[in-house]
This record gives structure tokens, sequence and C-alpha cells, in this order.
């Protein structure tokens, strides 16, 4: 088997795909997948791009025998530094999610967001997506989740300005005791992720089972507690990150 297709076997099967999948997003045939896996062929230099795409890696990584050592995490780590939103000072290191900008970046994030409810049996009764940020994590997240594990759920995102009617929620209007996931990008002081918690709560009743972000900058408050702790402490609710900060350092520092 040809290195190239080794590595594209191994890809695919650690993210837990098919050959089909593969054939329907770049638009060739499951036999020309088949093929490359079995060393009968090689991808045509055009499509090489394509799977890095497809993969969250680079074209050179794909092509090399060190992927076999990438974890989920670190390929998500991948894909944060590719995209620009995961950017290294001469001493640290910042999380900028604006710089996820592609359907298909947030695709992957969806998929990652969904794969992590799944893998953890997370309860809940709806997923919401907090302004403004969340939202677009968050709407990935439910798309992901019916897709690849054919789950529907209720969903909400909130407004930071109220629409005609003075609602300041878009979609599914949440009912007491409804147990909620929050999607969102960043874990800080966690000033701003408690107003929003403090009026979903007073306004429909709701639990906060989970917060689900990206990374946890464990950002410190003036009272001494990280926004996590203040969080958790408060609601009673369990924060989740899809990567920690030495996932982020043991690849790039």
């Amino acid at each position: 088997m040809n290195s190239i297709g080794k590595n594209i076997k191994r890809l695919r099967i650690s993210k837990g795909d098919t050959q089909e999948n593969i054939a329907y997003a770049l638009n060739i045939s499951c036999q020309a997948v088949s093929k490359w896996e079995n060393g009968n062929a090689t991808p045509d230099i055009s499509i090489l791009p394509l799977l890095a795409d497809y993969f969250d890696i680079t074209i050179d990584e794909l092509m090399n025998h060190k992927l076999n050592a990438y974890t989920k995490k670190d390929r998500f780590v991948k894909l944060l530094h590719n995209s620009g939103a995961l950017v290294f000072t001469d001493d640290n290191y910042y999380v900028n999610t604006e710089k996820i900008s592609t359907n298909l970046q947030f695709s992957k994030i969806g998929e990652c967001f969904a794969d992590y409810i799944q893998e953890n049996s997370l309860e809940y009764d709806a997923i919401a997506g907090l302004a403004y940020h969340g939202i677009g994590f968050s709407s990935a997240t439910v798309f992901s989740l019916y897709q690849k594990y054919g789950v529907t759920t209720s969903y909400f995102f909130d407004r930071k300005v109220p629409d005609s009617r003075s609602r300041m929620i878009c979609g599914y209007t949440p009912k007491h005791g409804d147990r909620i996931i929050i999607i969102d990008d960043i874990i800080g002081t966690g000033e701003s992720l408690d107003k929003r918690l403090e009026y979903l709560i007073k306004e429909f009743g709701v639990k906060i089972e989970s917060v689900i972000a990206i990374v946890n900058l464990k950002s410190k408050r003036t009272d001494g507690l990280t926004g996590e702790e203040y969080i958790s402490n408060k609601y009673g609710t369990t924060i989740h990150t899809l990567i920690s900060d030495e996932n982020i350092r043991s690849l790039y520092q």
C-alpha cells in the first residue's frame, strides 16, 4: 500500500468515517477511494488540496507518516491554527474565533461539538447558542448531531437586542425545567456568560445542564475565581471544553 493510501485509510478510520462519505464530499467514486487505500492507485494532484481540507490538515501532513500520531484533539487544534484562530505570541497564545469564517471550518467545529456530546452521553432537552460567536458554533453542532448521529433536538439562540415582539430568543421556546446545553466559543471570566444564563433561568426556569466551549482560558475574576469556577458554583453546571491548554502546547510549544 502506498504511503498516501495508508494515511487516507488511517485518517478515515480515526475519524470514524466511510469511503462513501469521502467519495461524496470529493465528488468522486467509492472505487477511487478504495483503490487509494488498497495501494492500487494514488489521488490525482488536483485532489490533494480537497483531501487535506476534508481532514483538516496540510498537504504535507497528508503525505507524511507522522499522521498516525495525531489524535482527534490534535487535529482540532491544527484546524484552529490553520484557520488563524489560534495565534502564538512570543511567550503565549490567544484564540480569536472571529477568524473562523468558512463553511468547512464551521462544519468541522460543529462536528467536534456533536462528537463530544455523543461520546460523553450528555443529557439535555435543548441546545442553545449565545450571541454572538456561540450562535454559529451551536447551529453547526445541531446540524452535525442530525447528519452524523440522526439526533433531532430542540434548538434556540439568544439575541442581544429584542425583536419586534420583544423576544430575546429565536427558535425553540424553553419550558420550565428544560435541561439546556450551552454552546459557546471561549470560557473567560464568565461575566458575559453569567448575564445570559441568569436571563434564561429567570425568564424560562430552565436548568443549565452543561456549558461546552472550545477552550477555557482560565481567566481570573476580581474575586480570585476563574470564570469556570464562578459559573459552576453559581449555577451548579458542568463546564466542558473541546481542547485544553495541554493539547495546544503539546503540538506547538
